[in-house]
């Protein structure tokens, strides 16, 4: 039986061939859809139906959709997912990520892809926001190295919780930063063998930042894994050419093998 099976998932805003797409595939593996228009949705609404999950038509927004993000992620809501359709643009993207959507919908993106990041949401880890499910045990990768050093550049709180809890029980000594502002001359105090990086951070993009550590003689040849909720094709092209070593989407991604990577890399 599907994990999605008996779900009930609640679509709010225009409908369009994707969201048709995507709401048909939900039905066949055994989800209660329905729908609502933004000017019409209520907590009400979503506490009477017991909606498991929500997605919300963002992708040209008004201020009545926006409103209806506002609403949807209020406290009377949450902790039920939202996840906003979204034009891909990283202002956009970044816009109703910090707004409380638990992740985001390319128009670009498969249905395949979709399906994966609603089934993580409803499997067995723990969410955060920005993200779907990653599970975090068993709490101890099986890694043999120790002592790895590993900087994340990481703005959601949760996420870098998690990753600590993970890197802590593998003995490998670590740092955070929120955004990627000045961080060539903290890499030079805290000496890292791989960096961790997020695509989307407040101020100076994912992009920039590597582009930045890639261009400067201490930093350029310390590996970059990148770790985002960004899943295009066009993502992982452009990481690649600015010289990322490995690409991980947070939604479809174990953080034990995170880990693992991490002793690979630091091993070449």
């Amino acid at each position: 039986m599907s994990v999605l099976t008996n779900k009930r998932v609640l679509f709010v805003g225009n409908p369009n061939h994707q969201v048709d797409s995507l709401i048909s595939e939900l039905e066949a593996r055994g989800v209660e859809v329905s729908k609502q228009e933004c000017s019409t949705v209520s907590t009400d609404l979503v506490s009477d139906d017991k909606v498991d999950l929500i997605i919300l038509n963002h992708e040209h927004a008004d201020d009545v959709c926006s409103g209806a993000q506002t609403l949807l992620t209020s406290k009377e809501v949450a902790p039920i997912p939202l996840f906003a359709v979204v034009r891909d643009n990283p202002d956009d993207i970044q816009k109703v990520l910090s707004e409380g959507a638990t992740d985001y919908i390319i128009p670009t993106e498969s249905v395949d892809s979709i399906i994966q990041k609603i089934e993580a949401v409803f499997d067995e880890g723990d969410i955060f926001s920005g993200s779907a499910s990653i599970d975090i045990s068993p709490l101890k990768a099986d890694v043999s190295a120790t002592g790895i050093r590993v900087y994340v550049v990481e703005d959601d709180p949760l996420l870098r919780n998690l990753l600590s809890i993970r890197l802590d029980k593998s003995s490998f000594p670590f740092e955070f930063s929120k955004d990627g502002n000045d961080i060539v001359p903290i890499l030079k105090q805290f000496k890292p063998d791989v960096i961790i990086l997020d695509l989307m951070l407040p101020g100076k993009s994912g992009f920039d930042v590597l582009a930045e550590l890639k261009s400067d003689e201490y930093t350029k040849d310390v590996p970059v894994i990148v770790f985002s909720n960004r899943d295009g094709a066009g993502d992982r092209t452009r990481a690649k050419e600015l010289g990322a070593s490995s690409f991980y989407v947070k939604a479809m991604t174990d953080l034990s093998e995170l880990v693992e990577t991490i002793e690979t890399i630091a091993k070449k």
